[in-house]
């Protein structure tokens, strides 16, 4: 069992291969609620929000299944490799399961990663049996580990798990908080448009890998811009599990605004990690925002 570390870390010194006591945190993977007990980073116990309460009971029941619904994307490694100098540090919100991380990680960053359910950092332990990740138990809105990095990231809609603008905001100004002064901020959204006109509710259906599939049905609130997503896990030999989750969209220009008012400025957004033109209209397309701190 090691030395407890919680959230609030005191900056050092680097080592002589460059790396530093908050960058060498996590040896042992026993997750706790609040606290750490055995090296598990935390946020503050008091950080809460309906969104990340929502947010967590939706990713604990798919936690099992995620990574068979979800592949991963190596390609984001491949990018933050041409935004970044190697080796850098990187704190991704949302880590899940790892299916950004590890990649990450296999290409020489040195990765935080902060999630609110503790069946996906199980997953990911599980995964990343050399503790390559350090996991970091905590609410997305109100996280404050009082260090910096070079790249915050929160790819995947992250920041839409958020469900009200005041939570978007929170979770924009703990990015820039995270943030070097020469660093960048990476949010993957999605483009809204096709989504904001509809007005009936939108039946997917997923496998989960070989043992069943996921059925997914999408209602919209235009006018609060939230998004009520509900999965029904069928899986072969047991009943059926159903999950709800809330998330809401954001338009460009008002992730724009929501980061001017975290003091991030853009730089770049592309509909891919190729840096594909973003030209907006298409709800297929994703929306990949590069930001930096104002100086």
């Amino acid at each position: 069992m090691s030395e407890t570390t919680t959230a609030r870390e005191t900056p050092s010194e680097e080592t002589a291969t460059g790396e530093t006591d908050t960058d060498r945190t996590v040896t042992d993977r026993t997750i706790t609620d609040g606290t750490a007990t055995d090296g598990t980073a935390t946020a503050p116990a008091d950080a809460s929000g309906l969104g990340t309460a929502i947010t967590t009971a939706y990713s604990d029941a798919l936690a099992d299944v995620y990574d068979d619904i979800y592949p991963g994307t190596p390609e984001i490694a491949e990018y933050l490799a041409t935004l970044t100098k190697p080796g850098a540090s990187v704190l991704e919100l949302g880590v899940g399961t790892g299916r950004v991380a590890l990649p990450l990680a296999d290409h020489g960053f040195r990765v935080h990663g902060v999630e609110t359910s503790e069946a996906m950092l199980a997953r990911l332990a599980e995964k990343d049996p050399e503790g390559r990740i350090t996991p970091v138990l905590g609410d997305l809105v109100r996280l404050d580990l009082e260090r910096t990095f070079d790249v915050v990231l929160a790819p995947f809609n992250v920041l839409c798990c958020a469900m009200t603008v005041d939570e978007q905001i929170a979770m924009m100004h703990a990015m820039a908080r995270h943030t070097a002064a020469d660093g960048h901020v990476v949010i993957e959204t999605f483009d809204p448009s096709d989504h904001h006109v509809q007005r009936k509710a939108d039946v997917t259906t997923r496998p989960a890998g070989g043992r069943g599939v996921v059925i997914e049905s999408l209602e919209v609130l235009p006018a609060s811009q939230n998004m009520l997503l509900n999965s029904t896990l069928f899986l072969d030999g047991a009943a059926p599990k159903s999950s709800s989750t809330v998330m809401r969209y954001l338009w460009p220009s008002e992730l724009d605004l929501l980061a001017a008012i975290a003091r991030l400025e853009l730089v770049g957004r592309y509909s891919g990690w190729q840096e594909q033109p973003f030209d907006g209209g298409d709800s297929r397309k994703m929306c990949v925002s590069v930001f930096r701190p104002l100086a």
